[in-house]
């Protein structure tokens, strides 16, 4: 798949790409107002219904590096033909289920679909688009990322409360089943690179590192920071990963060039990346226990305040793409960190007595933040690597991004927990002991934020565009 003469095949390739990814990121948080229907549906408990995020986001998160290697070997197309048809079929028989354990079995297969698009939607559009028009095209797909991860609980409230939890994985089967058809009649065949060597050895550590490090994140809380388990698990992430980087640079041709990693703009562009998902998916987390415990709305009146968040970054990313391709600077994404920061401060304070328009605006200050940030910081990852790591490169922006998204929801979820704990042994009542840790959850997310702006700060010049 390269840049094509005609000038419309690079927007249908875009409207392709976009249909994948939307579905994709949307599923990773629409399900998250679903939870306590689901739990009451099936009938178990709160630590069992979680599964039904974590096992997604897991599957995508161990495998995205992976498929990202195997996407640059044996072609993106059919690894994005692939990845619509399980997509769909998951969702599917996930709407089917008759128990959780088939729910969280069925949202694996999702997640493994889902994974093969994510891989390889930012080395799909890298390679058709211009670099002079790398930053509006990233920009885009950027926006349908986080418009589709922060439209999750949106339009997973209307859904739920109209037709019911169903119908959150309906809606995928018919737009992945035209989405296939299209991808396969719009997509080129691109050059692939057979004769290369799978490095099986490599996709096996990483996996498992990267399995562990989840798990410590996902399931500390519960377990205990102390419990075997998760003492096992933490001393394996390094052991794993350290095993994992020494076969790397004995590989002939390894499945992650180290050698990547020694730019510095593509080193904490991840690392700001990941820093601002972390720091937004305490929004996702947070703000729905706190419209309903707190302040008592249904499901349509949350979901129509989280419509401001992916509302406003469909204006702004794109615009803040072109503007990176013309004027070739890291410090538009800075501001967009600093702007989420400000926003995250001002969430931290919200009270009982918060109106529906304190939270809008702050909610719409989200989605400038990350519209600012996610075009230029995606633009420089990508145009960091060689047009043969391209579906690498996209990977380990996923990878990044999930990562993010289950740290973020792990240590929110924590603080808030820990914070309503130790306010109730103070003698606060319930509302009073919950405003508590949720503004110590934001103000945790706040700093993590603020660290973002300093590594977006540190990634020196722009290097050669590829």
């Amino acid at each position: 798949m390269k840049n094509d003469s005609d000038p419309r095949y690079k927007w249908r390739a875009m409207l392709v790409v976009s249909i994948g990814i939307f579905m994709a990121t949307l599923d990773a948080s629409i399900v998250n107002l679903a939870l306590p229907a689901l739990r009451n549906y099936f009938n178990t408990d709160i630590a069992t219904i979680e599964w039904v995020i974590l096992s997604y986001l897991l599957t995508i998160t161990t495998l995205l590096l992976t498929l990202g290697r195997l996407s640059d070997m044996y072609g993106r197309k059919s690894m994005f033909l692939a990845g619509l048809l399980i997509f769909t079929l998951g969702s599917g028989l996930c709407s089917l289920s008759a128990s959780a354990d088939q729910l969280i079995a069925f949202r694996v297969v999702q997640g493994l679909g889902a994974a093969m698009l994510m891989a390889n939607s930012p080395a799909i559009i890298t390679a058709v688009f211009p670099h002079t028009e790398r930053g509006k095209a990233l920009g885009l797909i950027g926006t349908v990322v986080s418009i589709g991860s922060m439209s999750g609980p949106a339009l997973g409230g209307f859904l739920i409360d109209w037709v019911g939890w169903q119908s959150i994985f309906y809606i995928n089967i018919p737009v992945g089943l035209i989405g296939t058809v299209y991808a396969w009649k719009t997509l080129k065949p691109d050059r692939v690179h057979g004769a290369q060597k799978f490095d099986i050895k490599g996709a096996i550590l990483m996996f498992l590192s990267l399995i562990s490090l989840v798990l410590v994140i996902t399931r500390g809380p519960a377990l205990g920071w102390d419990s075997p388990t998760i003492i096992g698990l933490s001393i394996l992430f390094p052991v794993f990963l350290i095993w994992f980087v020494f076969v790397e640079k004995r590989a002939d041709q390894p499945m992650v060039d180290l050698s990547l990693f020694r730019n510095r703009p593509f080193s904490a562009s991840n690392v700001s990346g990941f820093l601002s998902f972390v720091a937004m998916f305490a929004v996702i987390i947070l703000m729905p226990f706190y419209m309903k415990d707190i302040l008592g709305y249904n499901e349509k009146l949350m979901g129509m305040a989280f419509i401001a968040i992916p509302l406003v970054m469909a204006l702004v990313a794109p615009v803040s793409g072109w503007i990176s391709d013309r004027t070739n600077s890291f410090l538009l994404s800075s501001l967009g960190m600093a702007v989420s920061c400000l926003a995250l401060f001002l969430l931290a304070n919200l009270d009982q007595d918060a109106t529906f328009f304190d939270i809008v605006v702050r909610m719409g200050m989200i989605g400038l933040g990350m519209g600012l940030f996610q075009s230029p910081n995606n633009s420089i990852v990508m145009g960091s690597v060689p047009k043969d790591r391209l579906g690498i490169a996209g990977g380990m922006l996923g990878t990044v991004r999930n990562l993010g998204m289950v740290t973020g929801i792990a240590i929110s979820g924590a603080v808030l927990t820990s914070g309503i704990q130790s306010n109730q042994a103070a003698g606060l009542v319930y509302k009073a002991a919950f405003l508590g840790g949720f503004h110590d959850a934001f103000m945790v997310a706040a700093v993590i934020c603020s660290v973002g702006i300093i590594t977006s700060l540190m990634r020196g010049k722009r290097g050669k565009i590829i």
